[in-house]
């Protein structure tokens, strides 16, 4: 059978894009062609198999050069050096996630509703941390009552989560493409983004990050929303991106503000280790041993070494994002308050099951179960 000749470069972009070497998705087409698909001779069959595992349009495989790496639309307040290139993975998850708030943009434009005044509230002129910390706190309604009744770091995530759709800001959490456990998102790459949006505004955790720093990428991202960005972050301790500092201070302040944390500090037993005293943290700000050790770096109580150690621990004892009860992880993964949506207007005729499942992620035959198990919520 005649082979095509096509260039390895491209072939190499195409296995990458699939999260496969070469050689890998090479031994997928036939382990006996191996060597002639590294040199870019394969059959028809095989390339229009190579496409298909690749996920990408046949016609792709016939270009001379690779396609140059897509950038994202939005800005990128990730620091520049050692950033990992966003990947495939990225884009599909962001492009998922804008899909759904365009669709939710035309619903809430369609039925009048009003923009949200936090969106953009805090200008350049006038975005001084302590004042974007207090007014995140107050609109959230979170206080010092609310956080004695929580029991775990986990609790303040749902707490907030919960705050912050009944607001009118929707909140997605994932650790992998869709539902394919088989692609997980990188923590290298980005810790969460936004998309600030009048009517909708939207914030994305990467969930495949250690679950005690869930809480403060989504407060990182909501200080995104006060001051009207929209982007990409890597939440990284000690970044030279000015607007991620300015962020990274502002979820500290409203997790841990710093007056109290300098009280609750100085209190502490000085025989106590350094681990017993983020321990007592943890108790006293219903945060994780995480969120502790790194208010106490910010504010040069601890040394970098004990942060990521504490980092390093978090993420040894991390569960996997997913799994369990699949209807409680849909709400998760596409925000409850839009999963609510979606399913509630499918329920009423309003949109169809085929899109509510396109929308969802879901089979068709699901929305049903889906709604019964949330409810409607308010628009």
């Amino acid at each position: 059978m005649s082979k095509l000749q096509l260039s390895p470069p491209v072939l190499d972009w195409a296995a990458a894009e699939a999260g496969l070497s070469l050689v890998a998705l090479a031994e997928k087409l036939s382990r006996h062609s191996v060597d002639d698909i590294l040199q870019g001779r394969l059959t028809e069959p095989q390339a229009e198999k190579f496409a298909r595992i690749a996920k990408i349009p046949l016609g792709y495989l016939f270009m001379k050069e690779p396609p140059r790496p897509r950038q994202a639309d939005v800005a990128d307040f990730r620091t520049v050096q050692g950033a990992t290139p966003l990947s495939k993975d990225f884009f599909d998850v962001f492009d998922d996630v804008q899909y759904k708030q365009d669709w939710y943009r035309d619903y809430l434009e369609g039925i009048g509703a009003a923009p949200l005044e936090v969106v953009g509230r805090f200008s350049d002129d006038d975005a001084n941390v302590q004042g974007i910390a207090d007014d995140i706190r107050r609109t959230l309604r979170l206080n010092e009552q609310d956080r004695l009744h929580l029991q775990s770091p986990n609790d303040l995530y749902a707490l907030l989560v919960e705050r912050c759709e009944s607001i009118g800001i929707l909140v997605f959490k994932n650790g992998v493409v869709g539902n394919n456990t088989h692609r997980p998102l990188s923590v290298g790459e980005f810790r969460g983004f936004v998309l600030s949006d009048p009517l909708v505004p939207v914030v994305f955790v990467n969930g495949a990050d250690a679950p005690a720093a869930w809480v403060f990428t989504l407060v990182h991202e909501l200080a995104h929303v006060w001051l009207g960005d929209s982007g990409i972050s890597d939440v990284k301790p000690g970044t030279r991106n000015a607007r991620e500092a300015q962020c990274n201070a502002i979820a500290a302040e409203v997790l841990v503000p710093q007056a109290l944390f300098r009280e609750f500090w100085a209190t502490q037993d000085p025989r106590q280790s350094l681990v017993q005293i983020i321990a007592a943290g943890r108790l006293r700000f219903r945060v994780s041993e995480l969120v502790v050790a790194r208010r106490a770096w910010d504010l040069n109580l601890v040394s970098r070494q004990i942060y990521e150690q504490v980092y390093e621990d978090s993420r040894r004892h991390a569960r996997a994002d997913g799994g369990g009860d699949f209807y409680r992880t849909v709400n998760v993964r596409n925000s409850k308050k839009f999963t609510a949506r979606v399913s509630s207007l499918a329920m009423s005729g309003m949109v169809s099951f085929r899109e509510a499942g396109r929308l969802l992620n879901v089979a068709p035959a699901r929305i049903a179960t889906l709604y019964q198990r949330n409810h409607a919520l308010p628009a």
